[in-house]
């Protein structure tokens, strides 16, 4: 039997987003061929398996990834990471270009984040791979929304929103787009910017903004919420893509989602993209989303192609590549 140890930085889970549940993900779905240890810094298990698989490169992990390859230890790396103009000017590329050269196999949520790597940091292609982000397949199956409702006290249509309160996931131009229809925005998530939180809610000035809280992913209630949405908005500054909006095409509500990262990977033609700098492209694509037929296309697109029992198969196979590597 394969083994293999997650890692991730220390502070992951007091916050966790959608980079933190992939990695539960992970594990959940892991085939009976290969056992998933979770680190434990008071109990290590480093010399029980030969692959270590460490998710983000925030700065200080480097030391600890190359004293666990000195034992012998194949390193996977998941960056979860694409760059643009928003956070182009937080990058250490020596610091990248370190994990880099410590990793065995490095691996990404698309062709097209590999693609961004190499243009902003070189990532060394021979040790690029692909595990798509993926989605659980309960989402299809309907709910009633009345519990959520109740909860929620949500009363007629809406537009909904799933993921932390953050200016990366760009809630500001998502409460605008929805005032200009004229329908409440509902925002399911932690607050992780305070701040911005604070913005939003004085933006909106009423019901425009409805901050309802976190679910935790097994609720039936947000499975509820997005099915009966009249439309997912994530107009966010990047996506790898968001594990949330995977969730919502699932469940078969319209989407419109940041055309900044890997979402067409995902989508393909059947969600309305925008620029998440340019209100009027968000304003623009909502308004065609609603006026739209809702179809099957896009849920049947999604889950033949990104259910996690699927796509676990390709991270399983990168396992077995490195495990009768010398």
């Amino acid at each position: 039997m394969i083994k293999a140890i997650f890692n991730v930085h220390p502070y992951a889970m007091e916050l966790p987003g959608g980079g933190e549940m992939q990695i539960l993900k992970y594990q959940q779905y892991m085939p009976g061929e290969c056992e998933v240890i979770l680190h434990d810094i008071w109990r290590p298990r480093l010399r029980e398996a030969r692959i270590f698989h460490h998710f983000h490169m925030v700065a200080g992990a480097e030391g600890f990834l190359d004293y666990v390859r000195s034992m012998q230890s194949k390193i996977v790396l998941s960056p979860n990471l694409w760059i643009n103009g928003s956070n182009s000017q937080n990058l250490n590329l020596p610091q990248i270009r370190q994990y880099y050269d410590i990793a065995d196999i490095i691996v990404c949520n698309s062709k097209a984040e590999i693609e961004n790597l190499s243009q902003h940091t070189g990532i060394p292609r021979e040790k690029a791979r692909v595990v798509p982000n993926g989605v659980d397949l309960s989402f299809m199956t309907p709910v009633s929304d009345d519990a959520f409702r109740e909860w929620a006290d949500i009363r007629g249509p809406y537009i909904l929103s799933v993921g932390n309160i953050e200016r990366r996931k760009n809630q500001l131009a998502a409460i605008r787009a929805a005032k200009s229809v004229g329908l409440p925005l509902v925002c399911i998530g932690r607050i992780r910017e305070k701040d911005y939180f604070e913005s939003c809610v004085k933006d909106a000035a009423g019901d425009a903004f409805r901050y309802v809280g976190h679910l935790d992913q097994s609720d039936p209630r947000l499975a509820a919420a997005y099915q009966h949405c009249a439309a997912f908005l994530f107009p966010s500054l990047l996506e790898t893509p968001g594990i949330a909006a995977l969730e919502a095409a699932a469940s078969g509500a319209p989407l419109v989602i940041t055309n900044e990262g890997s979402t067409r990977d995902y989508f393909s033609g059947y969600a309305e993209y925008v620029d998440p700098n340019d209100q009027t492209s968000i304003n623009s694509a909502l308004v065609r989303a609603l006026s739209n037929p809702r179809s099957n296309d896009l849920r049947h697109h999604v889950v033949t192609n990104f259910s996690w029992p699927h796509v676990i198969m390709h991270l399983l196979g990168h396992y077995l590549e490195l495990s009768y590597t010398p």
